[in-house]
């Protein structure tokens, strides 16, 4: 019988808590279908380093039991962690030393380790994603890269995995991770059945196309300001840096320099990033064709943009389309 042991601490989100579960649990039903009486089915317990119940972010308590150091489990899955501003954050990892110390050991005595979401940073924190790679959410990618340089960050898949452990990217991708340790310790008929039967679309390996292109960067630079403010106007338009340029009234390597500083890339891949962004909006809220949103994002060539689109946002804008807009009928 497969062992899980699934970590709850104050602050986790409950979601991914009972989630991962649930998912176990209706792998034992498959399970049992399968194989009646004979099935080896999933064992699982909530635990804590205490033992005492876990807050979880929406205010539901969770009940655990103590970790109980001799115990070996063949799979321990840490959940994700509310974020509430980075001082606070790094304050709730520092208080999870023992749960660490724990988890390595766990590891080290060949248990499979699932963090999920933030819970990467937790797992993180360990040591044992040195020289590995992994993945988190998207959206805390350079708090991560800052935090933990030693870890080979991709960002690209939803699930990474290396030496038993299985990292996810955000929340809701405790799904697909709680089917790779079904497919992991029973077989990919099972996980598949659980797929089916709980609706989950197994086909999402990627998380770029959930990646906005235009992060928020605060800085100072009204100049810069300026510029952005122009590119948004005039993006339609075949633009050169040079125009740019002569608009602000400066020259073209002032321009880049002061862009560098203020946004860590140029105006030519600002543009850029900015008509993706601008496409992406359209294809997901409108019906214009492929051709008539290049061209109102300042492409005139329409397969031009089609293979940029693909290249940067991972699928054809029609696929995009076809995942990200609501149903025209509701």
């Amino acid at each position: 019988m497969p062992s899980a042991a699934i970590l709850a601490f104050d602050d986790c989100y409950a979601s991914s808590v009972g989630g991962f579960a649930d998912i176990l649990q209706i792998a034992n039903a498959h399970l049992r279908r399968q194989d009646g009486c004979a099935a080896a089915l999933f064992e699982w317990q909530f635990v804590s380093p205490s033992g005492a119940p876990a807050m979880a972010s929406n205010g539901l308590s969770l009940q655990t039991q103590q970790i109980k150091q001799r115990q070996r489990f063949d799979v321990i899955f840490v959940p994700s962690i509310h974020y509430r501003g980075h001082r606070e954050f790094d304050r709730l990892l520092e208080r999870q030393s023992d749960a660490c110390a724990w988890l390595v050991r766990q590891w080290r005595a060949g248990s499979w380790i699932a963090a999920n979401c933030t819970g990467t940073f937790l797992l993180a924190q360990t040591g044992l994603l040195d020289g590995r790679a992994a993945t988190t959410t998207w959206w805390l990618e350079r708090q991560f890269r800052a935090k933990f340089p030693n870890v080979d960050l991709q960002l690209r898949p939803v699930l990474t995995e290396a030496d038993r452990l299985i990292c996810a990217g955000a929340s809701a991708s405790y799904l697909l991770q709680a089917l790779r340790v079904v497919e992991r310790f029973i077989g990919p008929a099972v996980s598949s059945r659980c797929a089916k039967s709980m609706l989950i679309d197994v086909s999402q390996t990627s998380q770029i196309p959930y990646i906005p292109l235009l992060v928020q960067r605060s800085h100072s630079d009204s100049l810069v300001h300026r510029a952005q403010q122009w590119l948004q106007r005039n993006m339609d338009r075949d633009l050169r840096i040079s125009d740019l340029a002569e608009a602000l009234g400066i020259s073209d390597r002032t321009l880049i320099r002061r862009f560098r500083s203020a946004l860590d890339q140029t105006p030519l891949a600002y543009l850029q990033d900015l008509r993706l962004e601008s496409a992406r909006a359209l294809l997901e809220t409108s019906a214009l064709n492929v051709e008539d949103v290049a061209g109102q994002v300042g492409y005139g060539d329409t397969s031009s943009f089609s293979r940029l689109f693909k290249q940067r946002i991972g699928m054809s804008p029609g696929a995009y389309r076809d995942r990200f807009q609501p149903d025209p009928g509701h």
